[in-house]
């Protein structure tokens, strides 16, 4: 189960829901004898697991949630519903301490009829100020709805969520089993090799291609965890040696600043040596979910001193206005382009149009897919820094 936190948002848009707001139907004074907070939990994709699952894994789905906050925290339920859970708690230390304690807890799947299903969760939360005597109701949650936004529907074919989902328990098997690793691939040109690149390998007989790998997480909606993973990692290799340059790819779908990202950005806070040497590649190979809160993450992120580099320009998700929002340092233009610019002087334009567009919105042209002398020849002559 995979738990994605929206507290940076809800705390500056509501640091505190207060009594007054209320309407008193169900007295908690009894219960609690300091301040607690409110929560609202929501199981993303508790429709997709009920029309892929069936009702039985819903309701299973429901009560893991329920077990995992009541296991961390004094809990009073004000509502519930399927895939959702309204509660005010008691929480040792801070609410930042405690999602972190439930994403723990909660990474590890639920398994329906002995298949895994992991789960994914978003949260939003205020510091509450109760006075004694004091009411809640489900009316002082309403702020924290409108922080989590719509509900995803539910996915279009339930056969290809189950093949997902095989997926997903395949890398994140692989992962705990210690069978990721890294493969760096050099990004260089004239004037030498700008950073090395991180790319994923999985290794073993069950394994399944990275092709298939990342669009699964990302139809499922379990690519924020597996890009937490590959951040640690990155970090771990610029940590351990201060000489490298290196690059990790973080979807779209995970470019989002809240809670899921305290960890990262503390250890890019902590070693802003660490942080100049990381260059973050965002790939649209998925929609961004917000390009507000893209543009928000990348500047979190180059406020530390990494730089940010866009993947696949001219292909996918990927278009004029999300660049111009989050002013990458470097944008990459598809190997697609580079394979055509050989067989024809109208895809040679092609490729020289979009090296020049690209130049005019990132300080420095990385094409990709070059893997022969002439293939850098001709990229370097259309205007390719890289």
């Amino acid at each position: 189960m995979i738990l994605a936190g929206r507290m940076a948002d809800t705390a500056a848009r509501f640091t505190t829901v207060e009594a007054a707001a209320a309407h008193p139907d169900i007295s908690v004074a009894s219960v609690f004898h300091c301040a607690p907070i409110l929560i609202a939990l929501r199981i993303d994709n508790i429709r997709s697991i009920a029309k892929a699952y069936g009702e039985a894994a819903a309701l299973a789905s429901q009560q893991h949630l329920e077990a995992a906050v009541a296991g961390l925290a004094t809990m009073h339920v004000v509502d519930r519903a399927l895939g959702r859970l309204d509660a005010a708690l008691v929480v040792p230390g801070s609410a930042e301490h405690f999602t972190r304690q439930l994403r723990s807890v909660l990474c590890s799947p639920i398994r329906h009829l002995d298949v895994p299903v992991f789960l994914t969760v978003s949260s939003a939360w205020s510091a509450a100020a109760f006075s004694s005597g004091a009411d809640i109701s489900p009316a002082g949650f309403a702020a924290l709805h409108d922080a989590l936004g719509a509900s995803p529907p539910a996915c279009p074919d339930a056969a290809r969520y189950r093949r997902d989902m095989a997926t997903a328990a395949q890398v994140f098997a692989a992962t705990a089993e210690g069978r990721l690793f890294p493969a760096w691939q050099a990004v260089s040109g004239e004037s030498g090799i700008l950073y090395h690149e991180c790319l994923l390998r999985l290794v073993g007989d069950d394994a399944p291609a990275v092709s298939d790998a990342i669009p699964a997480l990302e139809r499922t909606g379990l690519v924020r965890a597996f890009d937490q993973i590959m951040v640690s990692l990155v970090l771990d290799e610029l940590e351990a040696d201060p000489a490298v340059r290196l690059a990790v790819n973080v979807s779209a779908a995970s470019a989002v600043l809240d809670s899921w990202w305290d960890g990262a950005l503390a250890r890019l806070r902590a070693n802003p040596a660490a942080a100049r040497r990381l260059v973050v590649e965002i790939t649209e190979t998925a929609a961004f979910a917000s390009i507000s809160g893209a543009a928000r993450f990348t500047s979190a992120l180059r406020e530390r001193g990494c730089r940010i580099a866009i993947d696949d320009f001219g292909m996918g998700f990927s278009s004029v206005r999300s660049v111009l929002a989050l002013s990458p340092d470097y944008l990459k233009v598809d190997a697609f382009f580079l394979h055509r610019a050989s067989q024809s002087a109208r895809h040679r334009s092609t490729l020289a149009h979009l090296i020049g567009l690209a130049g005019t919105l990132a300080a420095g042209v990385i094409v990709e897919g070059v893997e022969t002398e002439a293939e850098s020849r001709l990229a370097a002559a259309l205007g390719a820094d890289w």
